[in-house]
């Protein structure tokens, strides 16, 4: 039987709903990203209590799961990359120019209709929409997440029947290795060249976008410095350090399969101030690095366990010269009820995807305090600096004297 809702909730989610539209208008960005927020948020509640708990179960076990199942297909096999953006195109020169049997693949773009990826404007044509339409920019990160990740997930049931046992996380029993995700990448190029550029769109914009590492250290204070950007990629944060701050010189280091898209990444007049150095941060720093003033960790420990966190913290406080700081740059995780709903929502789904993914977690205050201070010597958290709007959190960390 549905939940009747109080009609004064209701009538206070449409007020806040009614107070917040004029200000998505706002020319203050992050006053009219707050009203947005607001307005996503307020729905969300007004959803869930319309929603009796049977409908919400039984719609994320149906719907959500098949939700994803279309949309994997249509980015797989780029689908919205052959519909035209204007007008539209017969589903069977669709089908066919995809490599698809016509029935199953009006069958499957019909239910992505649902929740607005095409239309169909007359029987057996199909059309865009702004959501296909933003299919193939978003294709990095759906392809990770449902190529790669959706399996894993549907495997943590049998992890955590035999949670002691050979595998340490879904992903190897979901992709059939004893290798982590970043063993099994190394070894498929493919998978770390989309791995970088699903990182650089989800820090382009939103709660993760590089210009939060302008916003979490006192970069202008170091003067002419070195800073090591640790697991840095193909180099777009290091980039963006070095072009705000020409007193800068960066070394990116990362896996010796990406520096070939480092290479080509730096500009040419950063060239003489970022350079990329094959490195593994579970080894000590190099001669060249250990002249570094700050080492960033930008999400890198997260996706890793305690024990493996220890040992590349304990290779960077081995590696650091007298007064040098490691910037770990992370989420903090907050108690429940204390953020936003839906920041909640992201913050939880990202733990899972850490459990999931690497056998890793995201971390409390409480937490990375710990791990920080197990490490020998202890690395002590000097500054702590949350920039209004990031996911993450800039934790300074010196030798404990």
């Amino acid at each position: 039987m549905a939940c009747v809702p109080s009609s004064s909730s209701v009538m206070e989610l449409a007020n806040l709903i009614s107070q917040s539209i004029p200000k998505l208008q706002d020319e203050s960005s992050q006053r009219a990203n707050d009203a947005r927020e607001n307005v996503i948020e307020a729905c969300r509640k007004m959803l869930a209590l319309v929603t009796s708990p049977a409908e919400m179960l039984k719609e994320m076990a149906l719907i959500d799961r098949q939700n994803l199942a279309s949309l994997q297909i249509i980015n797989h096999y780029q689908i919205a990359s052959v519909v035209p953006l204007n007008g539209n195109i017969p589903i069977s020169e669709l089908a066919n120019k995809c490599g698809l049997p016509v029935d199953i693949l009006r069958r499957i773009l019909r239910q992505a209709m649902t929740y607005g990826a095409f239309s169909e404007p007359e029987p057996g044509r199909i059309a865009q929409t702004d959501v296909s339409k933003e299919i193939p920019r978003l294709s990095p990160l759906l392809t990770y997440q449902l190529d790669v990740c959706l399996p894993s997930m549907v495997r943590l049931l049998d992890w955590l029947k035999d949670i002691d046992g050979e595998y340490t996380c879904a992903y190897q029993i979901a992709h059939d290795t004893k290798d982590t995700w970043w063993s099994s990448a190394s070894k498929r190029p493919e998978l770390i060249e989309n791995y970088g550029k699903y990182m650089a769109l989800i820090t382009s914009g939103g709660a993760h976008d590089v210009s939060y590492v302008l916003k979490g250290f006192a970069w202008e204070k170091l003067g002419d410095a070195i800073v090591v950007d640790v697991g840095g990629a193909d180099g777009f944060v290091g980039i963006r350090l070095a072009e705000e701050y020409p007193n800068l010189a960066v070394i990116v280091e990362d896996s010796l399969g990406l520096k070939d898209s480092a290479d080509d990444n730096i500009p040419q007049h950063l060239k003489s101030r970022v350079v990329f150095l094959p490195h593994s941060f579970f080894k000590p720093q190099s001669a060249l690095s250990r002249d570094a003033d700050v080492f960033l960790l930008r999400h890198i420990l997260h996706d890793w366990n305690d024990n493996a966190c220890r040992t590349i913290l304990q290779a960077l406080a081995a590696s650091m010269k007298p007064g040098a700081s490691i910037l770990v740059a992370e989420q903090i995780l907050q108690n429940p009820g204390a953020a936003s709903w839906q920041r909640e929502r992201v913050m939880r789904a990202l733990d899972m995807q850490m459990m999931i993914q690497f056998g890793s977690k995201e971390r409390a205050y409480e937490d990375w305090d710990a791990l920080f201070m197990s490490v020998n010597p202890p690395l002590e958290i000097v500054g702590c600096v949350h920039p209004a709007g990031s996911a993450d959190s800039f934790m300074e960390l010196k030798k404990r004297a």
